[in-house]
Protein backbone atom coordinates (compact mmCIF):
# COMPACT_ATOMS: atom_id res chain seq x y z
CA UNK A 1 0.00 0.00 0.00
CA UNK A 2 1.13 3.15 -0.90
CA UNK A 3 1.61 5.84 1.53
CA UNK A 4 -1.44 8.24 0.35
CA UNK A 5 -3.67 5.13 0.63
CA UNK A 6 -2.43 4.14 3.98
CA UNK A 7 -2.70 7.95 5.37
CA UNK A 8 -6.13 8.47 3.87
CA UNK A 9 -7.49 5.16 5.76
CA UNK A 10 -5.25 5.79 9.00
CA UNK A 11 -5.30 10.19 9.43
CA UNK A 12 -3.31 12.69 8.21
CA UNK A 13 -3.29 13.50 11.66
CA UNK A 14 -2.47 10.47 13.23
CA UNK A 15 0.08 9.97 10.77
CA UNK A 16 1.93 13.09 10.97
CA UNK A 17 3.05 12.19 14.41
CA UNK A 18 4.76 8.68 13.11
CA UNK A 19 5.96 10.86 9.69
CA UNK A 20 7.67 13.30 12.07
CA UNK A 21 8.93 10.30 14.09
CA UNK A 22 10.81 9.44 11.00
CA UNK A 23 11.83 12.36 9.77
CA UNK A 24 9.24 12.72 7.13
CA UNK A 25 10.13 9.03 5.88
CA UNK A 26 6.89 7.60 4.35
CA UNK A 27 7.78 4.33 4.48
CA UNK A 28 9.61 4.26 8.19
CA UNK A 29 6.12 6.35 9.10
CA UNK A 30 4.32 3.14 7.82
CA UNK A 31 7.05 0.97 9.54
CA UNK A 32 6.60 2.59 12.93
CA UNK A 33 2.90 2.45 13.16
CA UNK A 34 2.48 -0.73 12.27
CA UNK A 35 5.28 -1.51 15.04
CA UNK A 36 2.98 0.34 17.29
CA UNK A 37 0.38 -1.54 16.33
CA UNK A 38 1.96 -4.76 17.08
CA UNK A 39 3.09 -3.43 20.45
CA UNK A 40 -0.46 -2.45 21.52
CA UNK A 41 -1.50 -5.81 20.53
CA UNK A 42 0.99 -7.20 22.93
CA UNK A 43 0.09 -5.17 25.97
CA UNK A 44 -3.46 -5.60 25.67
CA UNK A 45 -3.17 -9.37 26.63
CA UNK A 46 -1.14 -8.51 29.42
CA UNK A 47 -3.70 -5.51 30.05
CA UNK A 48 -6.64 -7.60 30.03
CA UNK A 49 -5.04 -10.48 32.59
CA UNK A 50 -4.46 -7.11 34.56
CA UNK A 51 -7.37 -5.92 34.71
CA UNK A 52 -9.10 -9.22 35.34
CA UNK A 53 -6.70 -9.95 38.34
CA UNK A 54 -7.37 -6.41 39.91
CA UNK A 55 -11.21 -7.11 39.58
CA UNK A 56 -11.12 -9.91 41.24
CA UNK A 57 -9.06 -9.11 44.11
CA UNK A 58 -11.15 -5.61 44.82
CA UNK A 59 -14.03 -8.22 45.15
CA UNK A 60 -12.27 -10.48 47.16
CA UNK A 61 -11.19 -7.61 49.51
CA UNK A 62 -14.93 -6.13 49.57
CA UNK A 63 -16.25 -9.76 50.26
CA UNK A 64 -13.88 -9.83 53.35
CA UNK A 65 -14.87 -6.40 54.44
CA UNK A 66 -18.61 -6.90 53.83
CA UNK A 67 -17.97 -10.66 56.16
CA UNK A 68 -15.86 -8.78 58.86
CA UNK A 69 -18.53 -6.21 59.66
CA UNK A 70 -21.59 -8.86 59.71
CA UNK A 71 -22.98 -8.59 56.81
CA UNK A 72 -23.64 -11.02 53.47
CA UNK A 73 -22.05 -9.55 50.00
CA UNK A 74 -24.20 -7.11 48.10
CA UNK A 75 -24.42 -10.40 45.84
CA UNK A 76 -27.02 -11.58 48.41
CA UNK A 77 -29.00 -8.59 48.51
CA UNK A 78 -28.63 -8.42 52.00
CA UNK A 79 -28.63 -4.96 53.66
CA UNK A 80 -26.94 -4.30 56.95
Amino acid sequence: MNYADFEAVISPSRMNRYLAAAGNNTRKAMTLYRLNLKASQEMFTVISVFEVALRNAIDGHFNLLWETIGCKSPDNQVAC
